[in-house]
């Protein structure tokens, strides 16, 4: 819950750079370039590079986005409407300060809320 927002915002962007990735091109050996020896346990394939590359990058999409989902799943055990309107607040990667002001609360009360919404969540 902590890092909810920064995740979503990396997944967002992450989506959007996995979508409009392409594949690079590579620059061709001719003459005596062409015959040496390659260094053994790399491939030089422009396909092969970006297949790789996108496979790792869904991965940790894949990983982040599990991350989100658990939480919204969580979500629905809130129940009260200061503690949904804290928890929606934190959501969304406002700070206790700032939370406090916007409900009348000091953030003190905010962290309050804010173990009783972990609570509610983790029954």
């Amino acid at each position: 819950m902590k890092k909810y927002h920064d995740n979503m915002c990396k997944y967002m962007r992450m989506k959007d750079e996995l979508d409009s990735l392409t594949v690079a091109a590579s620059t061709a050996q001719y003459g005596i370039e062409a015959t040496m020896p390659k260094a053994v346990g790399s491939t030089s394939d422009p396909v092969h590079a970006h297949v790789q590359i996108r496979a790792s990058r869904e991965v940790r999409i894949n990983k982040i986005k599990d991350e989100l989902l658990m939480v919204q799943n969580l979500t629905d055990k809130v129940t009260g409407d200061i503690e949904q309107e804290v928890l929606y607040w934190l959501l969304e990667g406002m700070p206790f300060r700032w939370i406090g002001a916007k409900l009348n609360m000091s953030h003190t009360s905010v962290q309050r809320v804010r173990e009783r919404v972990i609570d509610m969540m983790m029954k």
